[in-house]
């Protein structure tokens, strides 16, 4: 069964083990952001959905070479997607590589406009999954770390739910795995067959 969230001090004890103290101000930044922005959410398990930011991070230093904006990226991955960020807030904080990279990552589009109005547009499979093949090789590398742990626990939802993710992760993640880490693909691979049954 997944563990819940771990504790502040054994998540920062593993990146000051795997990272020295390398940009330790700005990965706590973003622990804290994420954990905050992700608050009111729940997993489908039930879990804090913080538990599974902090998941895709530690699964980052489990296929090295990671690095401190790899760390931020892992945490607030889901931030633009699922919440409402204020305008510049991201840049100002990560600078301006990060956020591309985290809208990189969002499978929607935040317009802002007046009275701090944010309207969001989902952006089509095909368009997303084309700058994610373009995208630098951190952010394909947190793409694969999301969707490793979203597989890992994938037996907790819906079978409908279930067969839509394999069918999108044979036919969208791996050839992105295949360009970025033999070890995500090998991992990714693993997983999936757990349910080749469903398919048989």
């Amino acid at each position: 069964m997944e563990k819940a969230v771990i504790g502040r001090n054994e998540f920062f004890e593993i990146v000051e083990n795997e990272l020295g103290t390398e940009d330790r101000e700005r990965i706590e930044w973003a622990y804290s952001l994420a954990k905050n922005y992700h608050r009111p959410q729940k997993r489908e398990n039930g879990d804090n959905y913080f538990a599974h930011c902090q998941a895709v991070a530690l699964i980052s230093f489990k296929f090295p070479p990671t690095c401190p904006s790899e760390i931020i990226l892992c945490l607030l991955h889901d931030v633009y997607e699922d919440q409402f960020v204020p305008r510049g807030m991201i840049r100002r904080l990560f600078g301006e590589r990060l956020d591309e990279g985290l809208r990189t990552l969002s499978d929607c589009k935040p317009f802002y406009g007046t009275r701090a109005m944010i309207e969001k547009v989902d952006k089509s499979k095909e368009e997303y999954y084309k700058i994610l093949m373009e995208a630098p090789l951190i952010v394909r590398r947190v793409k694969l770390a999301d969707r490793l742990h979203n597989l890992q626990t994938l037996h907790q939802c819906p079978p409908d739910k279930i067969k839509r993710k394999i069918f999108e992760t044979l036919k969208r993640i791996i050839p992105l795995a295949e360009i970025t880490n033999d070890k995500f693909l090998n991992a990714i691979k693993q997983e999936c067959k757990k349910y080749s049954v469903m398919f048989e």
